[in-house]
């Protein structure tokens, strides 16, 4: 009892080991909670980036289909252009002819049902 009543209050008030080791352990677990939903989150955002990135790669790739397909009809198309007279050398006399050949070539090239089962 020799100690001063200051002195015996403070001690009083100072956690104890065990105190401090449970506000230790109550501080380690709700970081743990926060890391851990953190985490959930990431992954969470991390699965939605990805689906994103799919389906961007998938509209593309069907891009890049769609060109090649364009690319091929543009080649044909240059084709049967060259194979055509200019019409500045044709004679008038046989210029029903061209048209109708040129306008029956056309149509079997721009037929939708040409195109279908070109394609398939």
């Amino acid at each position: 009892m020799g100690q001063p009543i200051a002195e015996r209050c403070r001690l009083c008030q100072e956690p104890t080991l065990e105190e401090r080791a449970q506000r230790i352990a109550k501080a380690v677990r709700k970081q743990s909670i926060e890391v851990k939903e953190n985490w959930e989150q990431l992954k969470t955002r991390a699965s939605n980036w990805q689906k994103q990135v799919e389906k961007a790669l998938e509209k593309l790739q069907q891009l890049q289909k769609a060109l090649d397909d364009l690319e091929a009809h543009v080649i044909t198309a240059e084709g049967v252009h060259t194979d055509q007279q200019p019409v500045g050398d044709l004679l008038i006399d046989s210029l029903h002819g061209h048209i109708d050949k040129t306008t029956t070539s056309s149509n079997k090239e721009l037929n939708p049902q040409n195109y279908v089962t070109n394609k398939a």
